[in-house]
C-alpha cells in the first residue's frame, strides 16, 4: 500500500478540484445565459466524449504502460484547466470554452480511470484490493461531499479566477505524486491476448469476450449497470417528494439535507470499506448490499416524508461502496492485468451509460406516469421510486449464488 498511498493523495487532491470548478462552471454558464439546455449541455458533454472514448481508452492502457497514460492524461487535463484560467484571466472566457473543458476532461478521464484500476492489480497485494477500491471511492465521495462548500467559499473570496486556479494546482499535485512515484506495470501479454493484437477493433473483441464468457462478471457489469441508473435518476424523482408542502423560502434548505444525507451515507460507506479488507464472500455481500439499498428507494418511494427520505438516501448511498469495492476485487481476481485496460475500460462505458440512461429517463418517465395513472407529479415519483426499486432487489437476487471459481482470464 505505500506505493499506493501517494498516488492516491493525488487523485483525492485533484478530483476534489475537478469536482469544485465543475460546481462553480455550472453554476456560472447558467447566471450567463439563464438557459436550462445551456446547463444541460455541460452535463451531456460531461459524459458522452469519455463513454465514446472508452473502448479505444482500453487498448492504448493495455499497449502502454498505466503510468505513462496516467501522466499524459493528467498533462492534458492540466493544459485545459491552465487554459481556461488565462481566458477568465482576460476576460475572454465564453461558455464554449467551458463546454470544450468539459469534453477534454471528460475524455481524459476515459484513460484515467482504467489505467488506475488495472495499475492497483499490480501496486497492491490481492489481501489489499479491497481497501484500495474503496479508498478510491472514498476519495470520489468526498470529492462529491465537499466541493459545493470549498467552490462556493472559493467564489466568495476571490471569484471565478480563484477557483480555475485551484483546479489547476490540484490537477498539478496529482501530476507530481505521477512524476515522482513508479510503481509495477504488467508484464508481456502472452497467448490469445497478444496474438489478437492486430488491430484495434480485434482487441476491443477480446476485451468484450472476456466479459460476455464470464457469466459473474456479466452479472456484476448488470448489476452496477442498474445500480448506477438508479443512483442518476433518484434525485430527480425526489424532488417532487422533498418540495411537497414545504414554503418556498425553505425548499434549497430541505433539498441540502437530503443531498448532504445521501454524501454523508456514500462517505461512511466509502471509509467503512477503507477501514476493513472486505469479506471474504464478496458476491453474497454484493447482492445483500444492493438489496439493502433497492429497499431504501421502495420506501423512499412509499412512505416519503422528510425524516425517512433522509434515511432513505443514507442508507442507498452506504450500499454503494460496499458494491463498487466488493466489485473491483472480483473484477482484478478474473482477469489478467494484461487485459485489465479494455476491460475496465468497457465496464466504465456501461456503467456511464446506465447513468446517462438514469438521467435522461427520470423526467420524462416522471411525467408520463403521472399522464397515465392519474396521479400527479409526486403520485408518480412514488410510484416509479418503488418500481425501479423492486427492479433493482429483483436484478441483485437473480446472480447466481455459488459463482465460479475466480481465475485470471487471459482471452483463452
Amino acid at each position: 500500500m505505500t506505493t499506493f498511498l501517494p498516488i492516491w493523495a493525488g487523485r483525492l487532491i485533484s478530483v476534489l478540484g475537478s469536482k469544485t470548478s465543475a460546481f462553480a462552471l455550472s453554476l456560472w454558464v447558467y447566471q450567463q445565459t439563464q438557459s436550462i439546455t445551456q446547463y444541460s449541455i455541460g452535463l451531456f458533454l460531461a459524459f458522452v466524449p469519455g463513454l465514446l472514448l472508452s473502448p479505444w481508452a482500453g487498448v492504448l492502457v493495455d499497449r502502454h504502460r498505466r503510468r505513462t497514460i496516467l501522466l499524459c492524461a493528467d498533462a492534458v487535463a492540466l493544459s485545459a484547466s491552465v487554459a481556461l484560467v488565462a481566458g477568465q484571466s482576460t476576460g475572454h472566457l465564453a461558455v464554449w470554452h467551458i463546454y470544450l473543458l468539459v469534453a477534454v476532461q471528460s475524455g481524459c478521464a476515459a484513460f484515467q480511470w482504467p489505467a488506475l484500476s488495472a495499475a492497483v492489480t499490480t501496486m497492491v497485494p490481492s489481501a489489499q484490493r479491497g481497501r484500495a477500491g474503496a479508498m478510491t471511492q472514498t476519495a470520489l465521495s468526498t470529492a462529491q461531499l465537499l466541493s459545493p462548500t470549498l467552490s462556493t467559499a472559493l467564489l466568495s473570496v476571490g471569484g471565478l479566477t480563484v477557483v480555475l486556479l485551484v483546479d489547476a494546482a490540484s490537477i498539478a499535485f496529482g501530476l507530481l505524486t505521477l512524476a515522482v512515484v513508479r510503481f509495477p506495470e504488467p508484464g508481456a501479454a502472452t497467448g490469445p491476448v497478444a496474438a489478437d493484437r492486430s488491430g484495434w477493433r480485434a482487441e476491443i473483441r477480446v476485451g468484450r469476450r472476456l466479459i460476455r464468457d464470464d457469466r459473474r462478471l456479466v452479472h456484476l457489469l448488470r448489476l452496477a449497470t442498474a445500480l448506477f441508473a438508479v443512483q442518476a435518476a433518484a434525485p430527480v424523482l425526489l424532488l417532487p417528494l422533498i418540495l411537497a408542502d414545504v414554503p418556498p423560502s425553505r425548499q434549497s434548505v430541505a433539498v441540502a439535507v437530503v443531498s448532504t444525507a445521501a454524501g454523508l451515507g456514500l462517505a461512511s460507506g466509502s471509509l467503512a470499506m477503507s477501514l476493513w479488507r472486505g469479506p471474504r464472500r464478496r458476491f453474497e455481500w454484493i447482492r445483500a448490499a444492493t438489496v439493502v439499498s433497492a429497499a431504501a428507494v421502495i420506501v423512499a418511494g412509499l412512505h416519503p416524508r422528510p425524516v425517512v427520505l433522509c434515511v432513505a438516501a443514507f442508507v442507498f448511498s452506504f450500499g454503494v461502496p460496499v458494491v463498487v469495492s466488493c466489485s473491483q476485487v472480483l473484477w482484478q481476481d478474473a482477469i489478467t492485468p494484461e487485459a485489465q485496460g479494455r476491460v475496465f475500460a468497457l465496464r466504465r462505458m456501461f456503467v456511464q451509460a446506465g447513468t446517462i440512461a438514469g438521467l435522461l429517463a427520470a423526467g420524462p418517465l416522471v411525467a408520463t406516469t403521472a399522464a397515465v395513472f392519474g396521479v400527479g407529479t409526486r403520485g408518480g415519483s412514488m410510484l416509479l421510486l418503488a418500481s425501479i426499486g423492486t427492479a433493482l432487489a429483483a436484478t441483485a437476487l437473480v446472480t447466481p449464488t455459488q459463482p465460479d471459481p475466480v481465475v485470471a482470464a487471459t482471452g483463452a
